[in-house]
């Protein structure tokens, strides 16, 4: 099952786990979450969620963000921010910022495998 990440705290809604402390048992799909549900940690609703890439970790070039833990992974880009595909940390704009967090660049460290 997919896992989805809050936008605005970087929580991780793990279908596998539920939220069973506000009655969402284990095993409920984020679809099928209740339209009021909140996000645990900071209360935003269901629609600053996105859904969790799951990253190649045999790539070496993953950054990963200090403060939330978002992880760019060049592979992927940041297309919703104009970043296509195939674009390298190195090479991202000076003024290019963290997608959940806002943080610039040199918040990230290269995650070394």
């Amino acid at each position: 099952m997919k896992k989805y990440v809050c936008e605005i705290c970087g929580y991780v809604y793990d279908p596998t786990i539920g939220d069973v402390e506000h009655g969402i048992p284990a095993g409920t799909p984020f679809a099928e979450l209740p339209e009021d549900w909140i996000c645990p940690p900071c209360k935003v609703s269901k629609n600053h969620f996105s859904e969790l890439i799951e990253h190649n970790t045999t790539c070496k070039d993953l950054y990963i963000c200090e403060v939330c833990g978002y992880v760019y992974d060049p592979t992927i880009g940041d297309v919703e921010h104009g970043i296509p595909a195939g674009t390298p940390f190195v090479e991202l704009p000076e003024d290019w910022v963290c997608p959940p967090c806002k943080v610039s660049k040199n918040h990230f460290s290269k995650i070394k495998l």
